[in-house]
C-alpha cells in the first residue's frame, strides 16, 4: 500500500504546483502557451507518479460478504416458493419463516420451513405438493 501512498503524495503535490505557476501565469498573449507547457507537466508528473505503484503492493482484502449475500438470496428465493405456492391455491398465510443450516464445507440448506396460516393442514401440504416432501415443513394454526 506504500506505493500507492507515493503516488497519491505525488498527484496531489503535482496539482497544486501546477495549480500555483497557473495562478502566477501572464494573462494575455503568452496564457495558452504557458497553459499548454503546464499542462504537459502535469502530464509528465501523473505518468512519473503512476510509475511508483508496485503491481504487487495492491493486495486489496478479498470481500466475504458473498456468503451472507447468498444465504439471503436463497431464504428469500424459498419463501417467495412457498409463499407463491400458497397464493395459487387460494391459502390465507401471514408469515412464512425459513430455516436453515450451514454445512462444514460452507454450503447452506434448508431444514425446516413453518407457515403461520389459518388454513387447513391437508389444503397447504395439496398446495405446497413436492416442496413440503422435500424439506420439514411445520404448520402452526393462528
Amino acid at each position: 500500500m506504500g506505493g500507492f501512498v507515493s503516488f497519491a503524495t505525488a498527484f496531489c503535490a503535482a496539482c497544486i504546483f501546477i495549480g500555483a505557476l497557473s495562478a502566477a501565469a501572464p494573462e494575455k498573449a503568452m496564457s495558452k502557451p504557458v497553459k499548454y507547457v503546464l499542462s504537459l507537466a502535469f502530464t509528465a508528473a501523473v505518468i512519473g507518479a503512476a510509475g511508483m505503484i508496485d503491481k504487487t503492493d495492491l493486495d486489496f482484502n478479498e470481500f466475504s460478504g458473498e456468503i451472507s449475500v447468498s444465504f439471503d438470496m436463497q431464504t428469500a428465493a424459498a419463501e417467495y416458493a412457498y409463499a407463491y405456492a400458497l397464493k395459487s391455491a387460494d391459502i390465507n398465510f401471514s408469515e412464512i419463516t425459513v430455516c436453515t443450516d450451514k454445512t462444514d464445507d460452507g454450503s447452506i440448506i434448508i431444514t425446516k420451513v413453518i407457515i403461520y396460516s389459518d388454513g387447513n393442514e391437508s389444503e397447504i401440504r395439496r398446495a405446497l405438493s413436492t416442496a413440503a416432501e422435500n424439506y420439514e415443513v411445520e404448520i402452526k394454526n393462528e
